[in-house]
């Protein structure tokens, strides 16, 4: 995750007063108002999909502790990743729960505590959603947040094409050479 969120913090600092940045943050906080739209249906009652409800509790807690900043770099480093290296993920599936579980990590919110009574000690676990509500969860971001890792990863092959164009042309001109 490193090199990519790397790559995202580098084209935020290159264009720190581009509208888009601001753009993505306010489709976060959208996204946020949703989920907090289908939780208040839900508690006055209106039936709803499990998974959609679970997936909006979580959108709710991540939007109420992390930076959207931070939800914004992590969502399009992610869909970088998915975009430069397609093979890591087996589906799309796959890379939606991953999406869901890397912004749910942004936040101690996805960590429980259990008492462990043979040591006498309080053991932090891991708490993972449903399979479904991952994958929802995970859509949601790629649809609201995506399209904006889609363009920084088309904008860094762009360069490394360029780059490797620059190469072969020293190459042909060195080899010219007699």
């Amino acid at each position: 995750m490193k090199p990519y969120l790397t790559l995202v913090r580098a084209r935020i600092d290159k264009n720190p007063h581009s509208p888009a940045w601001i753009t993505l943050e306010a489709r976060w906080r959208a996204l946020v108002d949703v989920a907090e739209g289908i939780v208040a249906d839900c508690e006055r009652g209106r039936p709803g999909p499990r998974p959609q409800r679970l997936a909006a509790y979580e959108v709710i807690k991540v939007g109420k502790t992390a930076e959207p900043r931070a939800v914004v770099e992590m969502t399009m480093a992610m869909v970088m990743m998915r975009e430069m290296t397609p093979h890591l993920f087996r589906s799309d599936r796959a890379f939606w729960v991953q999406l869901g579980r890397r912004v749910r990590g942004l936040t101690d919110l996805n960590f429980g505590e259990r008492y462990v009574h043979a040591t006498g000690k309080v053991k932090r676990c891991y708490r993972e959603l449903s399979p479904q509500a991952g994958i929802v969860l995970g859509r949601w971001l790629a649809e609201t947040l995506g399209v904006g890792g889609l363009h920084l990863a088309r904008l860094e092959q762009a360069d490394h094409e360029r780059q490797v164009a620059e190469r072969r042309d020293l190459h042909n001109a060195l080899s010219s050479l007699s």
